[in-house]
């Protein structure tokens, strides 16, 4: 059962919560985030516990600038739509007999004299 510390269970369709990596409010000034950061960082050092300290950088990383935060905070309130389902085209690559006759007969009916003239 994961904590609460911890993101949301392993979700394709859904990015880790860096709000609640980083174990503070939505509404957190850049102190804030960047005194939680500092603390889990002393808590998980990279050297001790490498994967908690990456999802802490990662958390972090999101949050550090106005823009990305902003961005996070956006997907957070409504996550992007999933991208439409398209076939790939197939195309019919396969040399056929017939074709290679047809090429064959239409190489033979043409005159090579002005092919190799200098």
């Amino acid at each position: 059962m994961p904590s609460a510390n911890s993101s949301r269970p392993s979700d394709k369709n859904h990015a880790p919560d860096p709000y609640r990596i980083l174990e503070i409010d939505r509404r957190a000034t850049d102190t804030e985030i960047k005194r939680a950061y500092f603390q889990l960082v002393r808590q998980f050092p990279p050297e001790k516990a490498p994967e908690k300290f990456q999802a802490i950088r990662a958390a972090y990383d999101q949050l550090r600038t106005p823009e990305s935060k902003a961005l996070v905070d956006l997907f957070l309130i409504q996550p992007p739509p999933a991208l439409p389902k398209r076939r790939r085209a197939s195309y019919d690559l396969s040399v056929h007999p017939e074709d290679l006759l047809t090429l064959a007969l239409e190489l033979a009916a043409t005159p090579m004299e002005q092919d190799f003239r200098s």
